[in-house]
């Protein structure tokens, strides 16, 4: 029912009037006779206005008021009706309009007080108001301070209530653009995400792609079988990196449409073994007592791993050297890889500065509380070092 009436204002505003006019029209007919019926109906058009166009409410309830004075005598049952557009002006979002109802207040005050004291219509025995000058002066401020006082109580009430609203709004404007905010930032981290896991995925099988073509295509001349050896390992490596690519995209259209579990611990071995295929001497030294993690520490781990192997294809080519160690601990794994490039490369070294992978493998790390250092190594030969601790809980890894 509510609803229907906040739905349609004006009707709203049509129906107050309405109601005010039958109530105090009623009452001052009865009372005052047909002038002061008429001069509530003036009122009760200001009402009507009150959300809408509130100066014009005033103005109006000001035509009324100045009727009163000059044609009844006292007060109207009907005057409570400008209480409720004094409060409309202290809640108009003018300027003007508020400040105007104010002054109205004030002003009415005086004028209700100069109409109902100074010019009282009979002064007697039986007189309401004191015929001496200075009681008649102290009857005035207070009747004037009481009228001015209620009117003001009503603007301030509207200030009040127009003031909360604001407060609301712009509460509710600023959750609403935190929301949009967390959105865009969720969005922005889902992206970061694709990009970092198709950095990984395509890349290190490029890396690879690349590598046993180069090989291939150098050692041809010497061994016949090193050309069908490489395309073995470029189709492989292919339609492995193909399948992770089409189930990261499943993923992404249907969160819950991914059958293929993500890389891990398990897969260590089969990550080593494609690098050698690539020509690289690889050893992975791993201390005893693996502990089980959760799904997203083993994957970030995997991953830098990942990286760290493909930019070893990259850098040093084949015949460099990898020594890969995992120090499991009761609370964290520490991982250590440390390339050794051969002095002479018979394949040029693609020396290129690291980006994205480099960024992807940090913020890994970052978001798990985990540490990961990089750099070209400086003592024992040519290469790169990439070292780190990945802290985690046992329990979390119980999946």
């Amino acid at each position: 029912m509510f609803a229907w009436f906040e739905g349609r204002p004006r009707v709203t505003d049509v129906l107050l009037g309405a109601v005010a006019l039958v109530l105090f029209g009623t009452a001052d007919l009865v009372r005052d006779g047909v002038t002061a019926a008429l001069i509530t109906i003036i009122f009760a058009v200001a009402i009507v206005f009150w959300r809408r166009m509130p100066g014009l409410g005033l103005a109006i309830a000001w035509v009324g008021a100045l009727v009163q004075i000059a044609t009844v005598d006292g007060l109207l049952v009907g005057d409570l009706l400008i209480l409720g557009v004094v409060f409309a002006t202290g809640l108009s979002g003018s300027r003007t309009v508020r400040w105007s109802g104010l002054v109205s207040s004030i002003a009415g005050g005086g004028v209700a007080g100069t109409r109902l004291i100074l010019y009282a219509p009979a002064y007697g025995d039986g007189a309401l108001v004191p015929t001496d000058p200075l009681y008649r002066g102290v009857y005035f401020v207070v009747v004037s301070g009481v009228i001015a006082a209620a009117l003001a109580l009503f603007w301030t009430l509207g200030v009040i209530v127009r003031s909360r609203s604001a407060t609301a709004a712009a509460r509710s404007e600023r959750e609403r653009e935190r929301i949009v905010a967390e959105a865009t930032l969720t969005q922005e981290r889902e992206r970061a995400l694709l990009s970092r896991e198709m950095h990984d995925l395509v890349g290190h099988a490029l890396a690879v792609v690349i590598a046993q073509s180069d090989g291939a295509r150098y050692a041809k001349l010497t061994d016949p079988n090193a050309e069908t050896a490489a395309l073995e390992t470029i189709n492989r490596t292919a339609r492995s990196a193909l399948d992770d690519v089409h189930e990261l995209l499943q993923v992404l259209r249907e969160p819950s449409g991914g059958s293929r579990a993500t890389p891990g611990a398990a897969d260590f071995e089969s990550l080593v073994a494609s690098v050698r295929d690539a020509g690289l001497t690889v050893t992975l030294t791993e201390s005893p007592g693996r502990l089980p993690m959760s799904a997203a520490h083993e994957l970030a781990l995997y991953r830098v791993l990942q990286e760290s192997l493909t930019n070893a294809i990259k850098h040093g080519g084949r015949g460099t050297e990898v020594d890969v160690t995992l120090d499991w601990q009761s609370d964290a794994v520490a991982f250590r890889v440390l390339t050794t490039e051969p002095a002479a490369l018979t394949v040029p070294a693609r020396r290129t500065e690291l980006g994205q992978g480099l960024v992807g493998m940090h913020e890994r790390m970052r978001l798990l509380g985990g540490t990961v250092h990089t750099g070209v190594r400086t003592v024992g030969g040519t290469g790169h070092l990439v070292e780190g601790r990945l802290p985690f809980t046992p329990a979390e890894g119980d999946r």
